[in-house]
């Protein structure tokens, strides 16, 4: 019985090692420009503080990669949910949405945090410091309602 326990060990090692070389194609970071331009409209230093930390490393082109994000299968995943993170919300690319988009990315973030949704549990899991409390998300849904009336003109 050792012996099978032994011989399974190994081929799992092997078996991970080899998966190392299958590459994880994480999305690529572009440089921050000498204007940052990250800074949100009308967005206090709390919200962007907020926003920085539990949603800019899959809602922005600035994801901060640790090491566990280079380890196969880990990479894969990690991988996949920037991708359809940056999908979904670019927080780099903010600025260059028209009105109505930006509207609809309001709503759906404030829809997100109402539902409870984002950041993902796995993350929060992972990097407690991003999970938020009731008086971060209301922070980021009072901004999110004031931007929205900003946008429409009231």
């Amino acid at each position: 019985m050792k012996k099978i326990v032994y011989i399974s060990l190994v081929i799992t090692i092997i078996g991970l090692i080899i998966l190392q070389f299958i590459p994880s194609k994480l999305p690529p970071n572009t440089p921050v420009q000498l204007q940052d331009k990250s800074q949100l409209r009308n967005a206090s230093v709390e919200v962007m503080a907020i926003l920085k930390t539990s949603c800019y490393d899959c809602h922005s082109n600035q994801t901060n990669y640790r090491w566990y994000s280079y380890v196969a299968p880990i990479s894969w995943q990690i991988a996949k949910d920037v991708v359809k993170g940056r999908e979904a919300l670019n927080f780099s690319e903010w600025n260059t949405l028209n009105k109505r988009k930006l509207v609809r990315k309001l709503a759906d973030i404030k829809e997100q945090l109402n539902k409870d949704v984002m950041p993902m549990k796995i993350y929060t899991f992972i990097h407690s410091d991003t999970k938020l409390n009731p008086s971060q998300k209301l922070l980021i849904t009072d901004w999110t309602e004031l931007e929205t009336k900003n946008i429409m003109g009231q």
